[in-house]
């Protein structure tokens, strides 16, 4: 049987190779970097609860992970700051998300994940940019949207997590701390402005410094990010991932949209075009809310996202707000359409 070529060892990828290794379907993954997760920087994410209906392990298995052999932390509370007002806790009895380490060390979740596609039996070509004749492209985001600037360190503190909001800290966007196990990261992801020249990281981590935040060993990274949504019928090359535009437009990391999208891949490749089909609608339809989230959020001024955060503070259990702003209604499809050719970065 002929090997499927997958471009690009990051979690979608790796998803894809995955479930079809389990399909007993042979796979090669190409990636340019040396080992896997070495584009990561040894920051914190999440593995967001609030995005599908089906939980974090039924997902991961769903694909032929183990999430029992993954490291991972849940996180049911967390503070969220905004200029010139007092914090507020905001607290869950179910966790919003499950925090990952990314990076290229042994106990980092992408080599975790890499570890498990090898017992699977899929092979990897490292330092092997992805060839033209790849099936999957999983190889990451090529247009720029949206930038994340962010520092890793060590402190002593104990665990915990904050979101910023507000133009000061990210303008049309948000800023994170997140601590666990001795380990840091300290990120803005915001909209650049023209003529736009201040520089937001500093700006947090002199915040959090005023709150007696240990942040030593610093290591500063920078990523970026896209607001694309592809359209387009499925057709190969199949483009998962980042490069497909598979991702949390909003709040969230996207983890789990990303891997969905693995999970899609997988399934059409291995000739389930009808699942295939089932799962990319239903992914598309959380990316339609998202994006309109999104268009929502970057209208609302300070006082409004305190406002929105005092209504999740005041809540017994928040997660469900969450959840409810990511379901698809006849509402929905209605904003969609209103939309999806009113935003800065259009549907292509």
């Amino acid at each position: 049987m002929k090997d499927v070529y997958i471009g690009g060892c990051g979690i979608a990828g790796m998803s894809a190779a995955m479930y079809l290794s389990k399909k007993n379907i042979p796979v090669t993954v190409f990636e340019k970097k040396s080992k896997p997760g070495q584009s990561r920087h040894g920051d914190y994410e999440g593995i967001e609860n609030w995005i599908f209906d089906d939980n974090t392990p039924y997902i991961f298995n769903k694909i032929g992970f183990d999430f029992s052999k993954i490291n991972s932390h849940p996180v049911a509370d967390f503070n969220v700051h905004s200029f010139n007002q007092p914090p507020l806790s905001i607290k869950n009895m179910k966790p919003f998300f499950n925090l990952v380490k990314r990076g290229d060390s042994i106990s980092d979740f992408d080599n975790q994940l890499y570890k498990q596609c090898l017992e699977s039996g899929v092979k990897f070509k490292f330092d092997t940019p992805a060839p033209d004749k790849c099936d999957i492209i999983a190889t990451g985001t090529k247009k720029a949207s949206a930038y994340v600037r962010g520092s890793s360190f060590k402190t002593s503190q104990k665990n915990q997590v904050h979101l910023l909001l507000g133009k000061e800290f990210s303008p049309k966007g948000y800023a994170y701390l997140i601590i666990c196990d001795g380990h840091g990261t300290i990120a803005t992801a915001y909209k650049k402005a023209k003529r736009d020249s201040a520089n937001y990281l500093d700006i947090c981590k002199e915040y959090f410094k005023k709150l007696d935040i240990e942040i030593v060993d610093e290591k500063d990274f920078a990523s970026r990010g896209s607001f694309s949504f592809s359209n387009s019928k499925i057709s190969l090359p199949i483009t998962i991932g980042e490069a497909g535009g598979f991702q949390d437009y909003l709040f969230g990391f996207g983890m789990k949209i990303s891997m969905m999208s693995g999970l899609f891949a997988g399934l059409y490749m291995s000739g389930e075009k009808s699942n295939a089909k089932l799962l990319l609608s239903n992914i598309n339809k959380k990316r339609r809310i998202s994006f309109i989230n999104r268009v929502l959020y970057e209208r609302l001024n300070n006082q409004n996202m305190y406002y929105l955060a005092q209504k999740f503070s005041n809540s017994k259990n928040p997660l469900s707000i969450l959840e409810e702003a990511y379901k698809w209604n006849y509402k929905t499809a209605l904003m969609w359409l209103y939309f999806r050719n009113r935003y800065e970065v259009r549907p292509t």
